[in-house]
């Protein structure tokens, strides 16, 4: 349908003033009545008839959230914990409310009349009352510098139509959340001590291969170990002082060696008697400024003297004069030296050989000529020299072959010390983990212990579950609004409807709007005594009014009496 165009030019249709629509609402008030009237009613009867339910709860709070409420700056020192809290909350309240544990509530305490008769019902309902609500604060987060919410605790609640049961239900759930948190950190500090264990059992067998290595090595490399280098040094600068030494004496030994060998030369090349007693006054005279008289030397060359002076010469001599000689000179010898002395054993072995000699029935020995005692002596000199020479040169052999030994260490330090300092490094790496592993081994056993013993728990109860006082369901007033709201909605709908489907004229805007013109005016409706309409709505209405009264009633009745 096309609206008409207006009648003349500046024509303005008059809008529907207020007092239209209240006209419209006082004329379609048995609509309004019939239609938002049983809606108030069934409202009214829901917050009168649904029975009071009461709410037990109990607050848990997390360890460490006053200090993150306190101050923020905890979360950057353990920024892992809050985030994942309420995952953890959620995890734990699967196994808490799981069919077990909730079966065990059931068996522990009477919570519903009908539990005995229909478990799996009385179960589904349990699990409907529970409420877990995460609880957080809002904190400036020292990471960020944003705010953020943190989980600081969690609360479960129980609705129960009896409060004592409610406080028995949410006191049940309490510690079941305590005691399955208990539970789950003991098992996990369990696991990370039995890997901390297992762990440091292999490293312990691994510290124990590198220590076998390591001893390999230095056996292998004894005395070129890097620890060692000052003392090679050392002992190398002793060895070569001592061979210093040596050689030193080695010279004084040739020197004395070559005098001895022409002083022997010369008392073998002159007369007998004569050159023997000129040496031995000589050296008398030499030793006499060193020892005293009474010294055994000075004593045997005495003798020697007088026994030259008195013609006595060992030339010429019989195998017994020889003998007795020789046993005279091994006497005096006996003084001086040792028996393992070689001149000692020579003079035996002369003695030995001449004692043979007599034995095998020789008699003289005219054509060998025996050495004058001087020339003995220096030839007991001679092979004393010798001795010290050959011991001097033996010794010096072995300080150069200790001497090359050592320089051998030196060179070779440097590469042993990078293979020495690259096993003493994963050596000592892997004690260093072996220790922590041991370390943390010992807490992770600690922490089990004391969250065995209940003295380490994560979870704390702020506020217990108590008997409720006052039922937190229904909200009565709220139920009662909603049903005003909705009435008066669906009433005002119903009016709005039936006035758009409504085709009779009632006035002279209905006229203006049809026909296009303005009426050029209009008559008022005189009402009187003898033009009253009957009302025909009158028993429609009075039976919702009745209907919306019965339900009250009913509501009222089955409240009290439930």
């Amino acid at each position: 349908m096309q609206t008409p165009p207006p009648p003349y030019p500046g024509y303005e249709q008059e809008s529907a003033g207020f007092s239209e629509y209240l006209g419209i609402l006082r004329r379609r008030r048995k609509l309004l009545l019939a239609v938002g009237l049983p809606i108030v009613a069934v409202g009214a009867t829901l917050a009168l008839a649904l029975p009071d339910v009461y709410r037990s709860e109990g607050q848990i709070e997390i360890e460490g959230a006053q200090a993150v409420k306190q101050n923020p700056n905890a979360l950057a020192q353990d920024p892992e914990e809050s985030p994942y809290a309420d995952q953890y909350v959620r995890s734990l309240s699967t196994v808490v409310l799981s069919d077990r544990n909730l079966a065990k509530l059931l068996a522990e305490h009477q919570l519903y009349d009908h539990q005995a008769d229909d478990p799996a019902g009385a179960l589904k309902d349990l699990r409907s009352d529970i409420k877990v609500d995460i609880v957080t604060v809002p904190i400036l987060d020292p990471n960020t510098g944003r705010e953020r919410d943190v989980v600081t605790a969690f609360t479960v609640g129980y609705d129960n139509k009896q409060p004592q049961r409610a406080q028995e239900g949410a006191e049940w759930l309490v510690n079941a959340f305590l005691a399955e948190n208990r539970n789950d950190r003991q098992r996990q500090a369990g696991g990370r001590a039995k890997f901390f264990a297992g762990e440091a059992e292999r490293m312990r067998t691994h510290v124990a291969q590198l220590e076998g290595k390591l001893a390999a090595f230095k056996q292998k490399n004894a005395g070129k170990l890097p620890e060692l280098n000052e003392m090679n040094l050392n002992v190398m600068d002793r060895t070569e002082n001592d061979i210093q030494n040596v050689e030193s004496q080695m010279q004084a030994l040739r020197r004395e060696r070559v005098y001895l060998v022409s002083q022997l030369a010369q008392a073998r090349s002159v007369s007998p008697e004569a050159g023997n007693l000129r040496a031995l006054e000589d050296q008398y005279a030499r030793m006499s400024v060193q020892y005293d008289q009474s010294h055994p030397d000075l004593i045997m060359l005495r003798r020697q003297i007088d026994q030259l002076k008195a013609g006595g010469s060992g030339a010429g001599l019989s195998l017994k004069g020889q003998l007795q000689t020789q046993r005279s000179i091994l006497a005096e010898a006996r003084q001086r030296y040792s028996e393992s002395h070689p001149d000692v054993q020579r003079i035996q072995r002369n003695i030995e050989a001449l004692e043979a000699r007599i034995a095998s029935g020789e008699t003289a020995d005219v054509g060998t000529a025996v050495d004058s005692p001087m020339a003995m002596q220096l030839q007991t000199q001679l092979n004393a020299t010798d001795t010290q020479l050959a011991a001097l040169q033996a010794r010096a052999m072995e300080l150069r072959t200790k001497l090359t030994g050592l320089e051998g260490r030196i060179v070779a330090a440097p590469e042993v010390e990078r293979e020495y300092q690259a096993v003493t490094r994963d050596l000592a790496s892997a004690r260093a983990k072996y220790d922590e592993l041991l370390k943390r081994q010992m807490d992770a056993e600690v922490s089990e212990a004391a969250i065995a013993g209940g003295t380490a728990d994560k979870f704390q109860v702020k506020s217990s579950p108590k008997i409720p006082e006052e039922p937190a369901k229904p909200a009565r007033l709220a139920i009662m609004i909603i049903a005003l709201v909705l009435g008066a909605i669906a009433s005002l709908t119903a009016v709005i409807l039936a006035q758009l489907m409504d085709a009779t004229v009632r006035g002279a805007r209905d006229i203006q709007d049809i026909l296009g013109v303005t009426p050029l005016t209009s008559v008022p409706v005189i009402k009187h005594s003898g033009a009253k309409k009957p009302k025909r709505g009158a028993p429609a209405y009075a039976a919702t009014a009745a209907a919306a009264v019965a339900i009250l009633a009913l509501a009222v009745v089955v409240r009290f009496v439930a």
